[in-house]
């Protein structure tokens, strides 16, 4: 490869992060990044229990919360500082860690069919999972299956 193909290839890919972080954030460009210690107590409390083998990459604040560890896994916040999803981004959210928040009925679905994790997204009526790259499972809050459908 030569030097004008590894400095073609690195300008992609600089551009392709930059404008994915603008799909990640588009909230009208009200982003703004924070140090991770100026996030509320209750999400550095939620991120040091149950990601503190994830390293924080950053943090933000718009209209939500947002910590993003590096590889690109995050985690959003309402303004409460309640998880409202975690998005894997391509990377296994471990069962083990889901079953320290979730309750142990949900997770025991999850746990006894399929194999990992993609995204979690709290909604109002249950949960949404994203599981084994594949399937997006509905589950409402007293651990009844609403829906399945292929991703």
């Amino acid at each position: 490869m030569t030097k004008y193909n590894i400095k073609f290839y690195f300008l992609i890919s600089i551009l392709y992060i930059v404008s994915s972080s603008f799909l990640f954030f588009d909230d009208g460009g009200n982003i703004q990044f924070i140090p991770y210690t100026s996030l509320p107590s209750n999400i550095q409390e939620f991120v040091n229990t149950y990601f503190n083998e994830y390293e924080v990459y950053s943090s933000a604040v718009s209209t939500h919360y947002i910590v993003i560890f590096k590889g690109g896994s995050s985690i959003n916040f309402n303004r409460k500082g309640e998880w409202t999803s975690i998005i894997g981004n391509r990377k296994i959210i471990q069962i083990s860690t889901a079953e320290k928040f979730i309750d142990s009925k949900i997770m025991n679905i999850i746990k006894n069919k399929y194999t990992s994790i993609n995204n979690i997204y709290k909604r109002s009526k249950g949960y949404e999972f994203k599981v084994d790259d594949a399937y997006y499972i509905y589950i409402d809050y007293d651990g009844n299956i609403l829906k399945i459908k292929k991703a």
